[in-house]
């Protein structure tokens, strides 16, 4: 464990990698806004100057998020992109969505433009539609969304016009090469596509979602319940599933769909979650919250709340008792044959470092991280939280 700061409010974001995180920070009395990184102050402004949304590169050396631009009579223009705290494009009415790809080469954001909505991303500026994009994704070179016009969703690429779809709500695969869509039917039902392949008819679905690696893909369905989905559709096919209202899945490598079921779920952190793989609890009698993949689907780990006490499972198994409990809204990330989350307790967020390696593991590159930013090793572990979800 290591020590990374204060534990951040709600609302707070996370870089891809799992290692850095950020939010905005107003202090009554001082009269200034702070967004803070990593546990330090990273830009500084007069109060109200700054405002979500934010997001953060892999390495956290870049956080992209919005700035108040005033005119000489000190009247709010607008807002405009920024990074670091330094304004970094035309001002807008509103920003709505930001977004930056691990590497920070590639940016791109939603705007309110004079003539509507548009993205704004490094190959250019999109057409203004009425409405923001239903879907927004990016990678190193390319920028794809997907919108509302003509009573249709199209697909566009770099800013430039594909397809039109009938989606009412859209999903993309990593590297964008896949894509997929929720719509309604001229017979009121449901129907999911993935690509070219169109699945249904259902009382209700949720959008696709794809493998790290692009190779697999799943979504959830109602066939009989109006209420919640009773149907998991894997690689094209039926699969084995819980039914369940409040929940999501993730699908890794090896195509192993993982459900996240909330329980009970009263604020961002006060949360109860089980997991699920092929319809049976990840571990009988424990209470994991969302699964950490490994690439190549090699390992799954899970933090979790079980009868022997907080503990992390991996593939299946207890790996270790008495581990600290899992920060809910932060991610768990696979680095190699390392995983790391985040845990709060005492007011204190802590960076949790594991290897499926075991405990005579080399020196870790998660512990070189957290080194690198200076946060100390904490020797005690974390005792569960008051809170159920920490």
């Amino acid at each position: 464990m290591y020590d990374a700061g204060k534990d951040p409010p709600p609302g707070t974001i996370w870089s891809e990698d799992g290692y850095h995180y950020a939010y905005l920070e107003s202090v009554d009395g001082e009269g200034e806004d702070r967004w803070i990184v990593d546990g330090r102050v990273r830009a500084r402004g007069a109060e109200g100057e700054f405002a979500g949304p934010g997001a953060l590169n892999a390495n956290g050396s870049i956080l992209l998020h919005t700035i108040g631009v005033l005119d000489k009579a000190g009247k709010l223009l607008g807002v405009a992109p920024a990074i670091n705290g330094k304004r970094a494009g035309a001002v807008y009415a509103e920003i709505q969505t930001v977004m930056i790809n691990p590497r920070g080469t590639n940016v791109a954001y939603v705007a309110h433009t004079p003539k509507g909505w548009a993205v704004v991303s490094q190959q250019g500026t999109g057409p203004a539609f009425e409405e923001p994009p239903l879907h927004l994704a990016l990678t190193e070179k390319e920028t794809l969304y997907f919108v509302n016009f003509g009573g249709a969703a199209w697909l566009y690429r770099n800013h430039k016009p594909i397809e039109k779809k009938p989606y009412g709500a859209a999903s993309a695969s990593r590297n964008l090469r896949r894509t997929g869509g929720v719509f309604t039917g001229t017979d009121g039902m449901i129907y999911v596509e993935i690509d070219k392949t169109t699945f249904g008819p259902y009382n209700s679905a949720s959008t696709p979602v794809f493998s790290p690696d692009e190779t697999h893909s799943a979504f959830l369905a109602s066939s009989q319940s109006e209420h919640g989905y009773d149907t998991l559709i894997a690689d094209g096919r039926p699969a084995e599933m819980k039914r369940c209202a409040d929940c999501s899945i993730q699908v890794d490598d090896r195509g192993r769909v993982f459900q996240d079921v909330i329980m009970t779920g009263i604020s961002e952190r006060a949360q109860i979650h089980m997991g699920f793989l092929d319809g049976k609890s990840l571990h009988p009698g424990g209470q994991p919250p969302r699964v950490g993949l490994a690439p190549g689907g090699k390992h799954y780990v899970y933090p979790m709340l079980a009868p022997q006490g907080l503990a992390v499972g991996l593939d299946g198994r207890i790996a270790e008792k008495g581990a600290p409990m899992p920060f809910i809204p932060g991610p768990c990330v696979f680095d190699g044959e390392e995983y790391h989350y985040w845990s709060a307790t005492g007011g204190r967020l802590y960076l949790v470092c594991g290897s499926a390696e075991g405990p005579r593991a080399p020196k870790t590159r998660c512990a070189a991280v957290a080194r690198g930013r200076g946060w100390p090793r904490a020797e005690a572990v974390a005792e569960p939280s008051s809170s159920p979800g920490r």
